[in-house]
């Protein structure tokens, strides 16, 4: 991964924050990068300096003296001059609640105060990082086809934006390939029809090697063989792209699963910097136990996006589920750290819907049973995605085990009554309830009288009977409208974008 470093280097950062110490703090961070700095002690001042400066990031906190923080976002964002420039939130304020929300409106990241400008720049370096990391540009992409033409005309595209591209005639020297520069590519386009080693031989060795388990492939082929995509799907393709293909579609397929890649990296540069956070000093423990939850956390929240992307779910599914999840478990009589894992662990239940193809994820009908029984392998996915990570534990368990039934019938694994994971018993009436209560394509939202009444007759036979019974105490106190009603605001908000970008 490039040096985030080197990437910020040169930069013009403003730092909008009425705080003289929180001003010194980010300008001594931001120049330890090459940055350079401009302060703004206001929000009037910060707007004006970002219209005649037009920085690279501006950095902006909540509790100005003059204006509210993300009141000054908007503003900003409403300009035309100023609309694409990215930002940081700071605030004071350590509430879970408003930094997702900081986060859903755009912040690339949220620090929090007393800010520490060694930790805030690490954090800082870790944001930039990421997006230096583009899924655009850069990354190297194994053509396998035996067509020459072909071969030149994915090149040329490849090229174009910016990827390094390896050709091979079939899918023996693909292999080959592959087994010499392992660490080195990024993703195969592969034909299906070659002599010597076809697309589905190539496909089955790719899979069945650990080495290449988050490689993905895209498979190109002609509209006669497209019959035989869904083959190529359940051997662990993770696309198709049809030939002749336009330029568009073809990359914006190739970019959409670098983009997975690059979540996938993410998680494994979190394990290496747990090993490393193992071999220091015994004084510095807590300050990187604190830096490695923040990190986990950004992998959480974008793993969990990026699923709820591919689905017909809103993003706000995955917070509301959240909140549910948090206030069942205190309800039950867990300890607040209990909970909390519960509730940040609820939003990865759905992580493996990212190994689903989107024919399937995405359809408004009705799925047919092969259909059926591949979305159900999402719970497989999800955990073993997870599986690496002892951080994730509870996650694990709760993609895996949110869609068993109380009297054994659902899936995975059949499991029933107490033999299901608590968390995933929790998960399962969240997840149940907000599906109801949510519009989608193919059917309207439910009341919450009626999806409430749903949960009640279902008890015993989907549910734990105890866990529903705390659920109906909480929605006869008003709680569960109370937090069902604290995420319309943000779901209008992010329907209007997306309605927007359409």
């Amino acid at each position: 991964m490039p040096d985030a470093t080197a990437s910020m280097a040169g930069l013009h950062i403003l730092v909008v924050d009425s705080h003289h110490v929180s001003c010194m703090t980010l300008e001594d961070a931001f120049q330890s990068m090459g940055c350079t700095v401009s302060v703004a002690n206001s929000g009037k001042l910060g707007l004006e300096m970002a219209t005649t400066l037009a920085p690279d990031l501006i950095t902006v906190d909540l509790a100005l003296d003059d204006i509210d923080g993300m009141e000054l976002i908007n503003q900003i964002h409403s300009s035309d001059k100023t609309k694409d420039i990215p930002f940081f939130v700071v605030t004071g304020i350590e509430d879970p609640i408003q930094k997702e929300l900081c986060i859903s409106r755009g912040a690339r990241q949220v620090l929090s105060k007393p800010l520490q400008a060694t930790m805030a720049a690490e954090l800082i370096k870790k944001s930039f990082g990421a997006e230096s990391q583009s899924s655009r540009s850069g990354r190297r992409i194994l053509v396998v086809d035996d067509s020459s033409t072909m071969r030149a005309i994915t090149r040329h595209l490849l090229e174009k934006v910016g990827h390094t591209v390896l050709e091979a005639i079939d899918g023996q020297e693909g292999w080959n390939m592959l087994e010499r520069r392992y660490n080195e590519l990024d993703m195969v386009v592969t034909d299906i029809n070659m002599p010597n080693m076809n697309g589905r031989m190539l496909i089955e060795k790719i899979r069945n090697d650990q080495r290449f388990q988050f490689i993905p492939i895209i498979v190109s082929t002609t509209i006669s063989e497209k019959e035989g995509i869904k083959l190529f799907l359940n051997l662990g393709a993770d696309d198709y792209i049809v030939k002749p293909f336009g330029t568009e579609e073809f990359l914006a397929r190739i970019h959409s699963h670098l983009r997975v890649k690059s979540l996938y990296e993410d998680l494994k540069e979190a394990n290496i910097t747990l090993a490393r956070f193992n071999e220091t000093l015994e004084s510095r423990v807590q300050q990187r136990t604190m830096e490695l939850k923040a990190a986990n956390m950004d992998a959480i929240f974008s793993l969990a996006t990026a699923a709820e992307a591919k689905d017909t779910d809103t993003a706000v599914h995955i917070h509301r589920i959240q909140s549910y999840s948090h206030a069942l478990a205190l309800k039950l009589g867990m300890r607040a750290a209990e909970a909390d894992e519960i509730g940040y662990s609820s939003i990865m239940h759905d992580v493996g819907k990212i190994a689903i193809p989107d024919h399937i994820l995405k359809k408004k009908g009705k799925l047919t049973g092969q259909e059926f029984e591949i979305m159900k392998t999402h719970t497989i996915h999800g955990e073993k995605i997870l599986r690496e990570r002892p951080f994730f534990a509870v996650a694990r368990v709760i993609a895996r085990g949110h869609h068993e039934k109380w009297n054994g019938t659902g899936y995975p694994d059949g499991l029933s009554g107490a033999s299901i994971p608590l968390a995933a018993r929790i998960v399962a009436v969240a997840d149940v309830f907000d599906s109801l209560t949510s519009k989608r394509p193919y059917k309207r939202a439910w009341s919450m009288e009626e999806a409430v009444e749903e949960i009640i007759k279902s008890s015993g036979e989907h549910f734990d009977p105890s866990i529903v019974k705390a659920w109906v105490e909480m929605y006869d106190s008003g709680l569960i409208s109370k937090i069902h009603d604290s995420w319309k605001e943000v779901e209008k908000e992010e329907r209007k974008s997306e309605e927007g970008a359409a």
